[in-house]
């Protein structure tokens, strides 16, 4: 296997990250973490030497520089296929959710940016509300169609991706039905999920613009 360096961001912020980080220790594929610190001088020029994106996370793999956590996620599915439902309309059904993860839910993510420090009960705003109403949901469904603990049975990457929000309604208390509550706490309990935390929670930095939010 090719050495692989995953470049992260500050894992007390950085959701993109989170996911392939999970998705590649779930794939038992060996990698270092370079941690690029966010929001401070010099570190845009440090991302664009990474890629044009200019964003992390983004994978070394060999002579190439993969961005982005669904490309990196798909790249790891290549190398292990039982990342994805073996099942191929729940392997479509997976991969559309994990676009919308990554497209939708704006306000949500504006609103409620991921602070796994944070512990608050401030009022979020309607539209937030609604982002979130909409995400259990779609995760509601999906668990009742399957018998769980996760979104199709078994762990996959859209498990990654729903992890990164999963935080959000515990960070900010936000309400949210039975089922929804039990996957959260299933993801939250994740071993993997634990060790990012543990890393996160004792960060010196901060970003004061989402702290005080």
């Amino acid at each position: 296997m090719t050495d692989l360096t995953l470049y992260i961001g500050n894992k007390n912020y950085s959701s993109w990250s989170m996911r392939p980080y999970l998705v590649l220790l779930k794939a038992e594929l060996p990698f270092r973490e370079t941690l690029i610190q966010l929001d401070v001088p010099g570190f845009k020029e440090k991302l664009l030497a990474l890629s044009d994106a200019g964003t992390v996370p983004v994978l070394h793999v060999g002579d190439e520089m993969i961005p982005d956590s669904l490309a990196i996620s798909d790249w790891a599915a290549l190398c292990v296929p039982n990342l994805w439902p073996k099942d191929e309309k729940d392997r479509r059904e997976a991969r559309n959710m994990c676009l919308q993860m990554q497209e939708e839910f704006t306000q949500l993510r504006t609103h409620a940016p991921m602070n796994l420090r944070r512990r608050t009960r401030t009022k979020m705003p309607d539209t937030c509300i609604k982002d979130a109403r909409q995400m259990t949901d779609i995760w509601e469904d999906c668990l009742s169609r399957h018998d769980g603990p996760f979104l199709f049975d078994n762990w996959s990457i859209v498990d990654a991706f729903a992890t990164p929000y999963a935080t959000r309604f515990v960070s900010y208390d936000i309400a949210r039905p039975a089922k929804a509550d039990t996957y959260i706490s299933e993801l939250m309990a994740d071993e993997d999920y634990l060790n990012w935390e543990a890393d996160a929670l004792i960060e010196a930095w901060t970003l004061p613009d989402t702290d005080n939010i």
